[in-house]
């Protein structure tokens, strides 16, 4: 997105003119976003000539905003500044409602809440100051007209509180609040969602804000939260402000200390209404009342309440008017001569559950998008088979069809630009062409049997593996460590060189391509080993990447790993298909792509995804998504670098079941234990992913990594499913399955496999839904 701000001033009112924002949101600069082809110069005049029946001229440009600094806003935002020069003579219709403010309309606009943020405001001021310094045609020569924003992290540091030497009182609340980085990063991007384009949280704002943190009786004392975090009396809020408050308020801020103090001044701007810092009896009143009800046992009626009140307040050190000011309170609760206020202006809940419970922040950038999103025809028409297989690819420009376009649409096609489409459809690519040669290796014709490569093809092959391997490491590589996805997703298990089944799944799922597909497809890893094609199940998955990079989504699995792999049979295979010289640059070449591969994914904000199990609290004792994401790219040893990416990988679930001569050690630690089974990793109880689900807001686990004889498993009551996608699993007979995720439902898939030879039709059933 791109925006243009136009900043228009009357020189002669020394006023700027402000529009009315949608939803009532307050007057600011006129907007919008610049259209196709057109330049911010001729944007600024389309913006400004729907505001008003005058003729502007662009001055200069006062600001550019770019991503760099703010990477959750639009990537660029232009503010534009013009003046009035004439009026315009014809009737042009006004389109918005927009009204001419001066200085001192605009601190009345501020008193009334009326402005979405304090631009206006700081803009004009800044204004009017140069122009009686420079002059208007010097206006921008004394410096910027305002700062670019910043996203600013307070230190948090892990440590002893009650020994306090190097950190600021700031510092010390933050740190208490246990606001790391990535909760300040989340708390950031709320903030901007509510008050965008604006750098300042108006009332309005901050109550919808606030509209998942507080119960129904707290959000009618909005204006008594909004007072508490407007610490500076300036009517809106900055992003620090609204930081702070909330460390104020988190359940985790300690009421000692520091972090008291600094609790106890929002406390009092929450009951002292009248703003003056002084407390009046009846303001107190509301204050020790709010403490009693939160007593147990204490009724809300209590006769003996009122004159308590009145004792309590007259404890204090109070001013001659006979009012308490901040300074006594603070020093009262400071000596604990006034006892209770621990339990005020606090929480339910720790922040970041809140945050990662409300989608408001991102749902409001989705909102924003899809508000904007400019649709087009697609300049390409599509045949498919009966059979659903892609059958012919036509651009509508090279159609005869005249029926099917009008006279102005035929004009129009033309002149239709090169678009994605046609990339994708025409475009030659190092995917399409392992795409062709995986066709040839599935047929059987006279010099060859099907699933088996032609002689004279390896070397070919091999060097177009490698270059495919470095095109798809660089758009993985810039994926999150833990991907969110929205349903409907098909989940797959493990594959491990079962090319036969991998068909078998696109003949079911993504008959034509998945870029076609209503769904994403997410493959939980283990794609190599045990069978004989992990080459080229593993070149099919990186080929469909690079070409539906968003709808084709591969996590790792602990086969994706060369310690692995070298005592299993992915590199003797890469070794013999293309001999031990370039056998050895694929093994590398895929090795490198596999380094680089996210480890886990949520799905609808509830549904996680990986290949192994839940991580122990050692080592991942805080926000699982946050700490995903900090796992280094690349990852070329899980075990030694990241004990977190090596857990998700290998942890199993302990199924009774399964293990009904084996008791759960004494001194397994929070419901994990050893694996002894693998050696490595962790077992973990259904209270350890119970405990782990509730902390993380997820309702289900959906991962791989064991084999199931009917392709998947319900476990631990009911809140993990194993998937398995590799039917005859090592000479075995276990069926394969998938796992849908689609209309509030987890749909697991059996299918029927056949061989990819015998050219029968496939058939699916729903074992579970």
């Amino acid at each position: 997105m791109k925006l243009v701000i136009c900043v228009i001033v009357e020189r002669d009112l020394e006023a700027l003119l402000l529009t009315e924002q949608n939803l009532g949101r307050g007057y600011w600069f006129p907007f919008d976003e610049i259209q196709p082809g057109e330049t911010r110069t001729l944007a600024a005049k389309r913006i400004a000539n729907k505001v008003g029946p005058h003729d502007f001229d662009p001055i200069c440009v006062l600001k550019i905003r770019c991503s760099d600094l703010l990477p959750c806003l639009p990537s660029t935002q232009t503010y534009y500044l013009l003046t009035k020069s004439s009026l315009i003579r014809a009737n042009v219709p006004n389109t918005v409602k927009s009204i001419w403010m001066n200085l001192e309309r605009i601190n009345m606009a501020i008193k009334n809440r009326e402005l979405l943020g304090l631009e206006p405001y700081n803009v004009l001021k800044t204004i009017l100051e140069r122009q009686q310094t420079n002059g208007w045609d010097k206006l921008i020569s004394g410096g910027k007209i305002f700062e670019e924003p910043t996203f600013q992290v307070v230190d948090f540091q892990q440590t002893d509180l009650n020994n306090p030497a190097n950190s600021s009182p700031l510092e010390q609340l933050i740190s208490s609040a246990k606001f790391t980085n990535k909760v300040q990063e989340s708390i950031f991007k709320e903030f901007y969602s509510y008050t965008f384009p604006s750098e300042h949280m108006s009332l309005k704002a901050f109550t919808e804000a606030m509209d998942n943190k507080l119960s129904m009786i707290e959000k009618s004392k909005i204006q008594a939260y909004f007072r508490a975090f407007d610490s500076q009396k300036n009517s809106y809020l900055t992003y620090t402000d609204y930081l702070i408050g909330l460390a104020a308020m988190d359940p985790n801020t300690s009421h000692g200390g520091t972090p008291a103090e600094l609790r106890c001044r929002y406390i009092f701007r929450f009951y002292n209404a009248k703003s003056t810092g002084l407390m009046s009896i009846e303001e107190f009143r509301g204050l020790h009342t709010d403490v009693q009800n939160r007593k147990i046992g204490k009724a809300n009626d209590d006769p003996t309440l009122n004159n308590e009140i009145l004792s309590t307040f007259n404890s204090f050190n109070l001013q001659p008017n006979n009012q308490l000011a901040l300074v006594d309170f603070l020093n009262s609760v400071g000596q604990l001569k006034y006892r209770g206020t621990s339990v005020l202006f606090r929480l339910n809940a720790v922040t970041q559950d809140l945050l990662r419970m409300s989608r408001r922040y991102r749902d409001n950038q989705n909102d924003r998008s899809e508000d904007n999103i400019n649709y087009e025809i697609a300049d390409h028409c599509v045949t498919l088979k009966k059979s659903g297989t892609l059958y012919q690819v036509e651009s509508l420009r090279a159609m005869n069809y005249n029926t099917q376009f009008s006279k102005t649409t035929e004009e129009k096609l033309r002149t239709l630009p090169r678009s994605l489409s046609e990339e994708i459809f025409d475009r030659r690519t190092t995917a399409t062409d392992i795409q062709e040669m995986l066709r040839l290796f599935e047929k059987r014709d006279h010099t060859k049997d099907a699933l088996v490569w032609s002689p004279n093809s390896t070397i070919q092959l091999g060097r177009t593996v490698i270059t495919l391997c470095k095109e798809v490491r660089e758009i993985i590589r810039y994926e999150p460590r833990c991907l969110k996805l929205s349903s409907p997703c098909y989940i797959l298990g493990d594959i491990h060189g079962n090319y036969e089944d991998l068909i078998c799944f696109e003949k079911c799922l993504w008959r034509a391509t998945p870029l076609l597909a209503p769904a994403s497809f997410l493959f939980l890893g283990d794609y190599v080993d045990r069978g004989i094609h992990g080459l080229e199940v593993v070149i099919y998955l990186l080929a469909a990447k690079f070409q539906c990079p968003k709808k084709v989504l591969l996590l790792r699995g602990n086969h994706e790993i060369r310690k692995v792999q070298q005592m299993f049979s992915f590199l003797k295979e890469c070794l013999t298909k293309f001999g031990d010289t370039l056998g050895k640059e694929v093994w590398d070449a895929i090795n490198s792509v596999f380094d680089v591969l996210p480890l886990a994914a949520v799905i609808d904000d509830k549904i996680l995804c990986f290949h192994g199990g839940i991580p122990s609290p050692a080592s991942c004792p805080d926000d699982f998504i946050s700490m995903v994401n900090d796992i280094p790219v690349p990852l070329s040893d899980p075990e030694i670098e990241s004990p977190l990416a090596w857990e998700i990988m290998w942890n199993d679930p302990f199924s009774i079941d399964k293990n009904m001569m084996f008791q759960i050690p004494n001194g397994a630690r929070a419901g994990f234990f050893n694996n002894t089974r693998r050696s490595t990793g962790n077992y973990f109880t259904n209270e350890a992913l119970t405990a782990f689900l509730a902390k993380n807001n997820f309702s289900h686990v959906v991962r791989a990594h064991e084999v199931q004889q009917a392709g998947f498993k319900v476990q631990l009551g009911g809140h993990l499913l194993t998937v398995f996608s590799s039917s005859h699993y090592c000479g075995g007979t276990n069926d394969a399955a998938a796992v849908l995720v689609d209309s509030s439902k987890l749909r697991c898939y059996l299918e029927n496999i056949v061989s990819i030879s015998s050219q029968r039709d496939l058939s699916d059933k729903i074992v579970l839904s």
